[in-house]
């Protein structure tokens, strides 16, 4: 930037700038499964273009699958996910909102509001790029399973992005395979495993974590 506002912390990280916008919680709250399904509503509407990045928590061993961020372009209000038990969750965007009646507020050249200090705000923690085949098995129906693990301790405190595991995964041949992600705190690790007729013993999909930042 050649003028503006800029704050670096003591590790030289830009924190703040007033071109971009940071990583903005919108919601969060409490999750709970009831049959197997969990269909949460936001605390208010989101209004931006591209659906907003939701994480979870799970406070015990779990299996999520089939996510769905719920709504459309400027009107996002919930997310729904196959899972059991409960947790926490927080859903976040690049894009900050009007909440404090005095204090900080940055705005961008498009008068779009970079940054409100009302807004909490979440931070990118680490990710999981690189996979390890551990095994494969076969669903009820005969479909074929495989599993994929990478070392990723679960006692950080950290949410998982769910945005991804919504995807469906290529297989060698026929249809996509589904994606799941278990997340296991007898093992404090993930598991990503893919069901479906001929799923591949390699996986490309990312899991990233992050944590809201009181």
């Amino acid at each position: 930037m050649s003028y503006g506002l800029k704050f670096v912390n003591n590790s030289d990280v830009v924190t703040l700038d007033s071109e971009f916008s940071r990583l903005v919680v919108l919601s969060r709250g409490r999750w709970s499964a009831a049959g197997g399904q969990a269909a949460v509503s936001f605390a208010v509407t989101i209004n931006s273009v591209e659906p907003p990045l939701v994480f979870l928590r799970p406070d015990s061993t779990t299996t999520i699958s089939f996510c769905r961020i719920i709504g459309s372009a400027g009107a996002w209000t919930g997310f729904y996910t196959r899972v059991s038990g409960a947790g926490s969750y927080f859903c976040a965007a690049f894009k900050a909102s009007p909440a404090s009646d005095y204090g900080l507020r940055l705005w961008g050249a498009d008068a779009t509001i970079l940054f409100d200090n009302g807004n909490p705000c979440a931070q990118f923690t680490r990710t999981i790029s690189s996979w390890t085949y551990i095994g494969n098995g076969t669903g009820g129906q005969g479909d074929q399973i495989r599993y994929f693990s990478a070392p990723s301790g679960l006692d950080s405190g950290d949410y998982i992005l769910i945005n991804n595991i919504a995807m469906n995964v290529g297989q060698a041949q026929s249809r996509d395979a589904k994606l799941y992600c278990s997340w296991e705190y007898n093992n404090n690790r993930i598991v990503m495993y893919t069901v479906g007729v001929t799923p591949v013993a390699s996986m490309f999909i990312p899991v990233v974590f992050a944590k809201p930042i009181s």
